[in-house]
């Protein structure tokens, strides 16, 4: 073999065993981290399911009990990574409840549809932001603003309700799935203040807590 040709068989082998110790390290650096990070910022989209729990209530005059219905709803937000460990999470959305009268001494009869202009805002503390598998615990509020009322008709012709706010507790775990995707589940429980309903003359006092449970996908950013 001549020295040009001894020499190239060298080189090309040289360059051979380099790329092949590097390239698990370009592969490693190009991939995106699998872990949460200050200033990432996480967009979740999820179906979620509206459970009211603890639901209390008093009607003057014809007495009987306020009840909402579950709801499947969707459900969105997003959180900014403040550290590794804490984060911002904020979600605003329309929600349509559709409350009825039980048990008074006009039967059974539906109230109508209340469209509110619902949001929260919570502070989370995420553990082993690092690894793929990610829980997390948040506190927050909730506030949901009525801004359309529309009455059943028949024994409602009209009626109001107030504006409400309380607290949020959540659970939850983000799992990485591929690159910047991770699949999430959450539940959280809003505790809200009783409020009032009126229609025709007639108060209702209702107290009603929120259990919300989720489950959807994630996008980091």
């Amino acid at each position: 073999m001549s020295s040009s040709r001894r020499l190239g068989a060298i080189l090309l082998r040289v360059v051979t065993v380099v790329a092949g110790g590097l390239a698990p390290t370009l592969v490693h650096a190009q991939e995106p981290a699998t872990g949460f990070s200050a200033g990432d910022v996480l967009v979740r989209a999820r179906i979620a399911g509206l459970v009211p729990v603890n639901q209390r209530s008093s009607i003057d005059l014809i007495g009987g009990r306020v009840e909402s219905p579950d709801m499947i709803l969707p459900d969105a937000d997003v959180t900014w990574f403040m550290t590794d460990n804490l984060a911002l999470s904020g979600q605003g959305g329309v929600s349509r409840s559709r409350p009825e009268i039980k048990d008074s001494l006009v039967g059974d009869f539906p109230i109508g549809s209340i469209w509110s202009a619902a949001g929260t805002l919570s502070l989370q503390y995420h553990f082993r932001p690092e690894t793929d598998f990610k829980p997390y615990l948040g506190v927050g509020a909730a506030l949901a603003v009525p801004f359309k009322i529309e009455p059943a008709g028949g024994l409602v012709q009209d009626f109001e309700v107030d504006t409400i706010g309380g607290m949020l507790f959540q659970a939850g775990v983000d799992a990485h799935v591929t690159g910047n995707w991770y699949a999430n589940a959450e539940a959280k429980m809003m505790l809200m203040p009783t409020y009032e309903l009126t229609t025709d003359g007639v108060t209702a006092a209702v107290k009603q807590d929120t259990l919300i449970l989720a489950t959807g996908i994630g996008y980091r950013f």
